[in-house]
């Protein structure tokens, strides 16, 4: 029997409140198993006359945005089923997103999976145009002498890109697998067939740009770990310079501090004046040898040595997000 709006949604529902729906609705116990067992990959479905789309959900208000929880629409040309998983202060009003208006009236059932579809793509939109950003910043710090990168910041990113890389990539997967199934639910409605194509290619674009900044990620993280080490090296070269800048008053010292009466200059009353510059001139020539060769000092020359791989392995990603842009526009 249909209902007064097409859809009919649930947040976190029990199994028992499940199980009544699956008898209101007449739907095939395949149809909300996934529901049942818990959080599942995003992925379409088709069983007897109910379709099933479950995608990940985010909160596009986090710091960083992150995904919050599961929506599984299950619909067929009567009905819309919203499932929703996730904490309860973070869960997308999709009432309000179906409520509001828009460029096509929720008026059936696959309308409603356009207008869902639609706020959630976007947001994955917005979140990777700030990841990108963000990763220019992060490839800004890690390429420049001048800075000291934050690994955390780094390490924090990479997380995060991974689970937008996960969600988007499962979405793109997802539309392409229902492309055939959506064109046959709007088969009264064709005006709204391009505006599913039009977000199955924003997903795709999305999907392509969180792989393509993966990649690029790990090429900074990997000039992050060379940076890192070619720190370290040069605390070491430091700490070895100034050893060796001690111990040559300290040796000097050690041998006229015996009591030897042959020792050179031992018995001239400016001995000691001889023997303090003489002390002074070693180590400043070698201080000067080591600045020279870069033990003291000089540390921006430790970043010409990186190697001549890792920068331009972000290459790629720039060509993937120009094109991301233009099909998001």
């Amino acid at each position: 029997m249909p209902l007064v709006t097409p859809w009919h949604r649930l947040v976190n529902p029990g199994r028992e409140e499940l199980e009544r729906v699956q008898r209101r609705f007449g739907l095939h116990p395949l149809v909300l198993a996934d529901v049942f067992e818990g959080r599942q990959h995003p992925s379409f479905e088709r069983i007897d006359e109910a379709m099933r789309l479950t995608l990940w959900d985010l909160d596009p208000d986090g710091s960083p945005a992150v995904d919050v929880g599961d929506i599984a629409l299950v619909f067929d040309a009567h009905d819309l089923l919203i499932i929703q998983q996730g904490p309860d202060d973070r869960v997308r009003d999709l009432d309000a997103v179906l409520s509001a208006p828009g460029p096509w009236p929720v008026t059936s059932p696959i309308a409603g999976v356009y207008r869902v579809l639609e706020a959630v793509v976007l947001d994955f939109v917005a979140v990777g145009a700030d990841v990108e950003h963000e990763l220019d910043e992060v490839e800004a710090e890690v390429f420049d002498s001048r800075v000291r990168e934050d690994y955390r910041r780094i390490y924090r990113l990479r997380q995060h890109i991974g689970r937008i890389d996960r969600a988007v990539s499962g979405l793109a997967e997802a539309l392409r697998d229902a492309r055939l199934e959506i064109e046959s639910a709007t088969a009264d409605v064709p005006a709204l067939r391009p505006y599913f194509a039009h977000l199955a290619t924003d997903a795709a674009g999305v999907a392509e740009l969180a792989a393509a900044a993966h990649s690029a990620l790990d090429a900074v993280v990997s000039s992050h770990q060379s940076n890192v080490a070619a720190r370290q090296n040069q605390d070491m070269r430091t700490i070895s310079a100034f050893a060796a800048l001690l111990a040559i008053p300290t040796l000097i010292a050690g041998v006229y501090g015996m009591n030897f009466k042959n020792i050179p200059l031992v018995r001239w009353e400016f001995g000691w004046l001889v023997i303090g510059i003489a002390m002074v001139a070693l180590d400043l020539v070698i201080y000067w040898m080591f600045r020279r060769r870069g033990w003291l000092g000089a540390r921006e020359r430790l970043r010409d040595a990186r190697p001549s791989g890792s920068a331009p392995a972000a290459t790629p990603r720039g060509t993937a997000r120009g094109g991301t842009r233009h099909r998001a526009r």
